[in-house]
């Protein structure tokens, strides 16, 4: 599998500079995220996820641009460097009806993110969105190194 993910990314990231000419929106972000009133954003082209650059609280309001019939949110702890966490590390997951906004902490399990750094997929009208972005409880927070994040998912780390 270690070795298949690696090709994958590339053709996502492929299709995703074939995009950027074609003026389109890349593949892993087709559509807006908002959480806790901060936008995600895309970097550079080929980049594999949005970043949300400020850190939200676990009660955080996630918000897309158009209702859903039914939205799905997937959220992934990651280590401090931006690893993400394979073993042992159960996603937070969010279903909801007919919305275009949610709480993070209205999660299957009842159970608020924890703080630090996660990796979201939020899955909308037939797209997913991916999306990092970091829950603090007030404290202060160190923010990943999202170079080595980048390497990860490209198989690098």
């Amino acid at each position: 599998m270690r070795t298949i993910f690696p090709l994958v990314m590339c053709l996502f990231v492929g299709a995703s500079a074939i995009a950027e000419e074609q003026g389109e929106r890349p593949l892993l972000y087709p559509f807006d995220v908002t959480l806790g009133g901060h936008k995600a954003e895309i970097g550079a082209w080929g980049d594999l996820f949005a970043v949300v650059k400020v850190p939200v609280k676990a009660d955080a309001v996630l918000a897309i641009d158009k209702e859903a019939p039914i939205l799905i949110v997937n959220a992934f702890p990651c280590k401090e460097d931006g690893t993400i966490l394979m073993e042992g590390a159960p996603a937070a997951v969010i279903f909801a009806n007919k919305v275009k906004e949610v709480k993070l902490d209205a999660t299957m399990d009842k159970k608020k993110l924890a703080p630090g750094t996660y990796l979201m997929n939020v899955v909308a009208n037939g797209n997913t969105s991916r999306v990092v972005f970091t829950v603090t409880d007030g404290g202060k927070v160190k923010l990943p190194d999202f170079g080595k994040l980048m390497n990860f998912l490209k198989g690098k780390g």
